[in-house]
């Protein structure tokens, strides 16, 4: 199979980015790179990585900082946590929950830890 082009890279990039923004997870992205384009496992790794640092500039750019960012993350997830209540989903709603104590640090096992020695 043929190299893909810088250009064709940057739009498998661009493409794979919008799909981890619209919630596809790493393997999701991989075997999509894997399928449509034909990539070994390594190249969708290198793929995803590089859509992973794009997503990073892009927010970098933007000036935020992470105090803001935080701010919106928090306030999507008491979003998404009460619309799960809503839809009466209390898996989403306790993963709504554990990713804010994992983010704010305010939950037990932010204090105690997992392990103690």
């Amino acid at each position: 199979m043929a190299r893909a082009t810088a250009t064709e890279t940057a739009d498998r990039v661009e493409l794979l980015a919008g799909m981890i923004l619209a919630g596809s997870n790493n393997t999701e992205c991989l075997v999509y790179a894997r399928q449509t384009w034909g990539v070994s496992r390594a190249q969708g790794y290198k793929l995803v990585k590089r859509a992973l640092a794009q997503i990073k500039d892009d927010i970098d750019a933007t000036g935020i900082d992470r105090q803001e960012l935080l701010s919106w993350a928090i306030q999507t997830l008491i979003t998404a946590s009460g619309q799960a209540t809503k839809q009466k989903n209390p898996g989403a709603v306790v993963a709504c929950i554990c990713q804010l104590d994992h983010m704010t640090g305010t939950g037990y096992n932010s204090h105690h830890g997992h392990l103690r020695r």
